[in-house]
């Protein structure tokens, strides 16, 4: 048989098979798939929508099972079998309780017809109660709230970047636009949407760079939200989001090698005691301590941190050559000593890889 008249066949076939197939069997055709409950209040309680599914086809239609993806949503349906022409409902039920803010829900339902499988959607705005948008969002934040202001980033190793997400609710009756002040080169901000609707929310994720921070050890930064509701930009209120960060040297791929010629810190106590009535008056009070690299190859020195507010301090060197030594030299502010006691601590931070972070305590009596 020539190639154009088996093609010619197997059309023929094609065109007879499909549509005795089909014939013979249900149909489900849905008026709506999709439910838009728009913005109502938790108070409301419960949200109801109906999908109707038309029996197309020329059998008895048979809705087998409908799953809800979520246990907020409670969904019933027509049991029976629904006959050609005629039309079965999908009655779906959400439950906002304890649930502020946009949402988008799956229904699937399931069939004897082709496809086997339908998917329906509920979705909507749920503007939170006073107690529900309390728990969930605790901190003011200008015309929003927050799920936190204050977002620690934990140990990071210089060259990786690291992310923190704060979610933010709009509880007043306007839209709000949201921007930063931010002036800082290793923070970039991402707020998705930065314009939030009533009862809306938004994602601002906040990445910290370690590469590009110049400050080892504790990064402690300040970001400025600035908020407006749409149109009156007259209306301006600003919060603060404080960002926490240590930054470490990575030295997780050093080999033995390496590690035998690395370099090693030293320091020549571990503890400044000061004397009664060094810290008394309003003059600061200096103490020191000597260090040294014990190490076969270069020492450097990243900062010399401290926490407490009355300390600062200071190595004359950025670079201890092997075998060479570095002064410390710690200032201490009595006037910002808490109490009459100072038992406080500061951290030498070097590239050493076996101690990179030495911690010496200052004490001390007014």
């Amino acid at each position: 048989m020539r190639r154009d008249n088996i093609l010619a066949t197997v059309a023929l076939l094609i065109a007879w098979v499909v549509p005795t197939a089909l014939y013979g069997q249900p149909m489900a055709l849905w008026t709506d798939s999709v439910h838009n409950y728009g913005t109502f209040h938790e108070s409301d309680g419960e949200q109801r929508a109906t999908f109707v599914v038309v029996n197309a086809g020329d059998s008895p239609l048979v809705i087998t099972r409908v799953q809800p993806t979520c246990g907020c949503t409670v969904a019933r349906f027509t049991t029976t079998a629904i006959a050609p022409g005629e039309s079965g409902m999908v009655n779906v039920t959400y439950s906002p309780t304890g649930r502020p803010g946009p949402f988008e829900k799956t229904v699937w339902v399931y069939t004897n017809s082709v496809p086997n499988r339908t998917r329906l959607t509920i979705k909507g705005i749920t503007i939170g109660a006073e107690g529900t948008v309390a728990k969930y969002f605790p901190e003011h934040a200008a015309h929003l709230v927050a799920t936190q202001t204050t977002l620690a980033a934990g140990e990071v190793r210089k060259g990786l970047i690291r992310n923190n997400v704060v979610t933010l609710y709009n509880p007043t009756r306007d839209s709000v636009a949201v921007a930063f002040d931010n002036n800082t080169s290793h923070i970039n901000i991402v707020a998705k949407p930065d314009t939030i609707v009533p009862g809306g929310i938004s994602t601002i994720c906040f990445f910290f760079n370690s590469q590009r921070t110049p400050v080892w050890g504790i990064n402690d930064d300040t970001i400025t939200m600035i908020t407006h509701p749409v149109g009156k930009d007259d209306d301006t209120q600003q919060s603060k989001f404080n960002l926490v960060a240590n930054v470490v040297e990575d030295f997780s791929n050093l080999t033995n090698e390496q590690l035998v010629q690395a370099p090693v810190c030293t320091v020549s106590d571990h503890k400044i005691v000061l004397g009664d009535g060094d810290i008394a008056g309003d003059n600061p009070t200096v103490a020191s301590l000597e260090l040294a690299n014990t190490g076969k190859s270069d020492l450097v020195v990243h900062r010399i941190m401290t926490l407490d507010a009355a300390m600062s301090g200071a190595c004359d060197k950025t670079l201890v050559k092997p075998g060479e030594k570095a002064m410390v030299t710690i200032k201490i502010d009595p006037t910002k000593v808490k109490g009459d006691v100072l038992n406080s601590d500061f951290t030498i931070i070097t590239n050493d890889p076996v101690n990179p972070r030495i911690v010496v305590r200052v004490v001390g009596k007014k």
